[in-house]
């Protein structure tokens, strides 16, 4: 089976998912896409969500853009996950884990080898930055330093965050890197990260709601097909991604309900053909990841290009009205300096361009020079 969506409609009906489906398991794919950068898809990242807990999975470049996008901020994650430490999947890590101590939530920080060591070596690199920043609140580094931990795992363990149980196993790839299985209320969700044939994913995602799994082998449309024989016979040592023998084979393996592939390197997928050769070992359905697109997947009405699109601009752009009813203290109908908050108040000076004392909706809407 294959499905499909526009980016936009992806967006429109992932983000209503996200924001109100948040009583059951989710995840939404925020970065579908590979070492090569891409305007259109983010480096690889699940934010996976229950209820009140939300975990990253993986933190490519873009990442932090999509996590604006579904109006979750640092401060709301409660672990930070990683399948391997390769670049494109770790690659925003930093920004993030600093900008959550600066938030003074509690996390976590779990992965493979060398977690310890990476988090230890960016907090020697960047202690003096830290301790800055924090010392605008009258806080330092070890004052926060309690609020989160750092577990690295080795091999076939389980464990909990929040309402969550996450199971893990160590997967084929070139580094040490781990499969992630998440389970709530009855439903399941399996990250593989980048793999070859694994039989440890087999089992770990024995009849799982939901596989996301590694898109080696795909089909770029208006390209043919260059997968080579049986997975079988290829040395997992040598090969650090799946081809789609492989990958319909351990979906198959294990009885998973939803096959969806992700970590693209190319923007248009010949579903068709990648399909096609997904079917000789899994008949379930399959879907292809884009940015923002949240599982499980709901069939939605097919309305929303213009709507996301205005959603979108009025988000970046707020209207004077909503900067009013925001900062608009004394309700006098004006934003003073003393009203004004973050970036406005940042540029009162040269937003304030009659030098009044107060920013009128043209000085707001008037573009920088």
């Amino acid at each position: 089976m294959m499905i499909k969506y526009s980016a936009a409609l992806v967006f429109f009906f992932s983000f209503q998912l996200f924001l109100f489906g948040q009583d059951q398991l989710t995840a939404t794919i925020t970065g579908s896409g590979s070492p090569k950068f891409n305007t259109e898809r983010a480096g690889p990242s699940v934010l996976i969500s229950y209820k009140d807990t939300k975990i990253l999975v993986d933190m490519g470049n873009g990442v932090q853009a999509n996590l604006d996008r579904l109006n979750v901020k640092t401060k709301d994650i409660d672990a930070l996950l990683f399948t391997h430490h390769h670049l494109d999947h770790n690659e925003e890590f930093t920004p993030i884990f600093i900008h959550a101590i600066m938030g003074g939530n509690t996390f976590q920080v779990v992965g493979p080898k060398p977690t310890s060591n990476l988090v230890e070596s960016l907090l020697q690199n960047y202690e003096e930055d830290i301790n800055y920043r924090l010392s605008k609140k009258n806080r330092t580094l070890k004052d926060v330093a309690s609020n989160f931990s750092v577990q690295e795992l080795n091999g076939d363990e389980t464990f909990n965050i929040g309402g969550i149980e996450i199971s893990c196993t160590p997967v084929n790839h070139t580094i040490a890197t781990m499969a992630y299985r998440f389970s709530a209320d009855g439903q399941s969700i399996v990250i593989s990260g980048d793999l070859s044939y694994s039989e440890s994913l087999s089992k770990l995602a024995k009849q799982a709601d939901y596989l996301i799994i590694d898109s080696g082998g795909s089909i770029e449309l208006g390209k043919t097909n260059t997968r080579t024989g049986s997975g079988k016979n290829r040395n997992n040592k040598t090969h650090a991604h799946v081809n789609l023998d492989e990958s319909s084979r351990m979906a198959n393996e294990a009885e998973v309900k939803n096959l969806v592939l992700t970590h693209f390197n190319f923007n248009h997928v010949d579903e068709v053909a990648t399909s096609a050769a997904l079917q000789e070992n899994y008949s379930g359905p399959v879907f292809y990841a884009e940015d923002l697109m949240t599982f499980p997947h709901r069939e939605g009405n097919k309305q929303a290009v213009e709507q996301t699109k205005n959603e979108k601009n009025t988000k970046e752009t707020p209207s004077f009205n909503n900067m009013l009813s925001k900062m608009d203290e004394n309700k006098d109908g004006k934003i003073s300096k003393n009203e004004a908050k973050g970036k406005l108040k940042e540029n009162f000076e040269n937003r304030d361009t009659n030098k009044d004392g107060f920013i009128s909706e043209n000085e707001l809407n008037r573009r920088k020079r």
